[in-house]
């Protein structure tokens, strides 16, 4: 495959026939750098994304991935409402880097994904989609997203949780899921967090193709066991539940929790459940 390379200020270009990839490691853009509108493949990290009034968009676009990218929250919304073709998108930032207002009204960046079959988010844009009246799912679902990828959640506020459990039901053809636990030792489990799966229905919200899922720095913590039994309840052709162990866990609140586990009902009879520590 023939590749041509373009040297720019700051920043170098890598223009492949197909896929054209851009990966860019800096920290300011150039003008010049908006008018690449064939681009299918863009990763920027730690960078600013500003776009000239005029930017129209990547209309080719099939992967975008921004890592500690500063950005307003309507230039994003812009962005991926003009990338029509998009099918793997990857958000990883927080207050730092993704500025404006980002509320409930950004469910709208659901309803820009219609193609979309690879989604990894971090837990601060995931936290958008949550308010105290939040549905169960999101008023669009990500119907065609396949592989669904959640970084730093932590299930010790309500909030939290809810925003992550809005992502995965509205993910209703998702097969594999990945999710990176946080875990702060100082900070209390809320009542409203530890209570929560006992106050919200979920019986009628099946996985029907979801096959594994995978969970790190697991604790015994009561939000996040009984995450696990509604997967294991709800899901008929799970095959793996893949669970790594937070190393501060103790052993023997390990064998209790894979006891418990392992004993609880579930709707695939081939589900296995699999503990590892690090």
């Amino acid at each position: 495959m023939h590749t041509l390379t373009y040297y720019l200020p700051n920043f170098v270009v890598t223009s492949r026939p197909d896929p054209r990839i851009l990966p860019l490691l800096l920290h300011k853009l150039l003008p010049s750098f908006f008018r690449l509108h064939q681009l299918t493949v863009l990763k920027l990290h730690n960078c600013v994304f500003q776009p000239p009034a005029m930017f129209k968009g990547f209309s080719w676009l099939i992967r975008l991935d921004f890592e500690n990218v500063g950005i307003n929250a309507d230039v994003l919304l812009r962005l991926i409402s003009n990338c029509p073709l998009l099918a793997a998108f990857t958000l990883i930032g927080d207050e730092k880097h993704l500025k404006g207002c980002w509320n409930s009204d950004y469910v709208e960046l659901v309803e820009d994904l219609p193609h979309i079959e690879f989604l990894r988010m971090s837990s601060y844009p995931i936290q958008c989609f949550a308010t105290s009246l939040a549905p169960q799912k999101l008023p669009a679902l990500l119907v065609r997203l396949k592989y669904l990828y959640l970084s730093g959640l932590c299930f010790k506020k309500e909030n939290a949780l809810r925003s992550a459990l809005l992502c995965i039901t509205s993910s209703p053809n998702v097969e594999r899921i990945i999710m990176e636990m946080h875990h702060n030792p100082t900070e209390p489990v809320s009542q409203t967090a530890m209570n929560f799966f006992e106050l919200q229905d979920y019986a009628y919200v099946i996985f029907d193709y979801l096959r594994k899922i995978t969970i790190t720095n697991f604790t015994n913590m009561k939000p996040l066991m009984n995450f696990v039994k509604l997967i294991l309840t709800n899901s008929p052709m799970l095959k793996l539940i893949f669970i790594v162990i937070d190393e501060r866990v103790a052993v023997d609140d390990e064998v209790e929790m894979l006891k418990e586990l392992i004993q609880y009902p579930r709707a695939s009879a081939r589900a296995q459940i699999i503990f590892e520590r690090p």
